[in-house]
């Protein structure tokens, strides 16, 4: 009984003051709604698009993303570097997606649901945008916050109500026709921006409640701890009005320019560092073909869109629990087991056997259960394993590396994929119904995968080495 109390008192973080309490569970809220949202628009996204623009024109789409990512994210970085303080980040943030998702919504209402094929582009393009940027803003807004040693209380709780999140987001998806269908969403989609924005700046506002107490006992342990440990800081509401300093936005672009190379140069000379992007990211490029195939599946059997976004709001919604389940269940005794070289394996064989399956047996319930277990996989399994191979890196490794690789090198992933749905398995009249090729979409998985396999087989070994020595891989 004292263990389950002790463990109740973590999980509810009692031991932090009420207002620092507060202020975590804004902040869990923010991303409760940006995760829920995304769940929920997505479907909407992919319905619209596929209906209005067409499913042969989706792989194009795709190869075009990294094209509009970049400057997008540039822009970003230079907003992030720009103004003067996180808050003001997220407002800016949300507020320009906002007025896309608003602008989208009222295109919609206008034509009666026949929006006009830019508008379908719009929307296909923010959805895709929001995901890459949204949850990294927020979760930097914490960094600033945040001691170390606070860090390891709060983020497993704030990681659960993530996926609680996700489960809501795709229950909200899979119940569209009740909650207003297409627009509603989109309607709830721009108000979630109005809510996101919110709680972030109520959960810094929170930081001011008893400040003369807490910044006291936050300066004791930052003074004892700082002389031994360099990480040691104070999270206290100025962080949330930090100046970044920024004087020239020609100048913050030569930086994200000069980090973005700083990036690249570190993954061609670090076989390590490189491994730890491949096996983080390789899973993208065949799950962007088992993506295709569900949605061409999904919205070819299923003709009404709200119908539609039901059905891939449920397969997210397995997603998210079986996810969760993994996370919360099998992760620590299977990486216990085996290793966390051995467990970067488990993916690229399930991947390849999943693809495999789909090729002998084509139908949509083969596409989802396929596209179903490579996510329960990748998002289960191998993330925390991915996070676990940059703990044996230097900390600018984790910056300039990490950071390029979760900012593009996911996205370039992606564009492989879609090559092979433009090339090989685009869906078009002259070839329907038998558009998909089972013969050159095994082949082109076979050879990702054994090269997939390689690195991964390397990457760990280099991990166990590491771990033996107890070294770290530096610039």
């Amino acid at each position: 009984m004292s263990s389950l109390r002790a463990w109740m008192d973590q999980v509810l973080l009692l031991d932090l003051p009420m207002s620092r309490r507060l202020s975590y569970l804004s902040f869990a809220g923010a991303l409760l709604a940006a995760l829920g949202s995304q769940q929920f628009i997505a479907p909407v996204k992919v319905a619209i698009f596929m209906d209005v623009v067409g499913q042969d024109i989706e792989p194009v789409a795709k190869s075009l993303l990294l094209v509009v990512m970049v400057p997008i994210l540039i822009a970003y970085n230079i907003v992030v570097s720009y103004l003067k303080s996180p808050t003001r980040i997220v407002f800016a943030v949300c507020g320009f997606y906002g007025a896309v998702y608003f602008l989208v919504t009222g295109v919609l209402l206008q034509s009666a649901g026949q929006p006009p094929a830019w508008a379908a582009w719009l929307l296909y393009y923010a959805t895709d945008t929001k995901s890459v940027i949204f949850m990294p803003m927020i979760w930097s807004v914490l960094a600033d916050v945040t001691s170390s040693d606070v860090a390891k209380k709060v983020y497993p709780v704030l990681f659960f109500l993530c996926q609680v999140g996700g489960v809501a987001g795709s229950l909200v998806a899979v119940k569209v026709s009740s909650l207003g269908g297409e627009v509603g969403l989109l309607l709830m989609q721009t108000l979630s921006f109005l809510l996101i924005a919110a709680l972030t700046r109520l959960g810094c506002r929170l930081l001011d409640d008893s400040e003369a107490e807490e910044r006291r006992n936050w300066t004791s342990y930052a003074a004892i701890e700082a002389p031994r440990n360099s990480d040691a800081r104070v999270g206290t509401a100025a962080d949330c009005q930090t100046d970044t300093g920024a004087t020239s936005v020609f100048g913050l672009l030569g930086a994200q320019l000069y980090q973005g190379f700083e990036g690249i140069w570190l993954l061609c000379t670090k076989p390590y560092v490189f491994g730890a992007f491949w096996v983080s990211y390789a899973s993208l490029m065949p799950r962007t073909m088992l993506d295709y195939q569900n949605s061409v599946a999904g919205t070819t059997s299923i003709t009404s869109r709200n119908d539609q976004i039901a059905f891939f709001g449920g397969v997210n919604m397995m997603i998210n629990i079986g996810t969760g389940l993994l996370a919360l269940f099998g992760v620590r005794p299977i990486v216990e087991y085996f290793g966390v070289g051995f467990c970067l394996l488990f993916l690229p064989v399930g991947m390849f056997l999943c693809v495999a399956a789909l090729c002998l047996h084509y139908s949509l319930s083969m596409t989802t259960i396929s596209l179903v277990t490579v996510c329960i996989l990748a998002y289960g399994l191998n993330s925390p394993c991915k996070e676990m191979l940059y703990v044996r890196t230097s900390k600018d490794i984790k910056y300039k590396a990490k950071s390029w690789s979760e900012m593009y090198g996911n996205q370039i992933m992606k564009v492989f994929g879609a090559q092979v749905n433009l090339w090989v398995n685009r869906e078009a009249a002259s070839c329907r119904p038998h558009c998909f090729n089972p013969q050159a979409t095994l082949a082109v998985t076979l050879a990702w995968v054994v090269l997939w396999l390689g690195i991964a087989h390397r990457t760990g070994s280099e991990h166990r080495r590491l771990e033996k020595e107890d070294g770290i891989v530096i610039e």
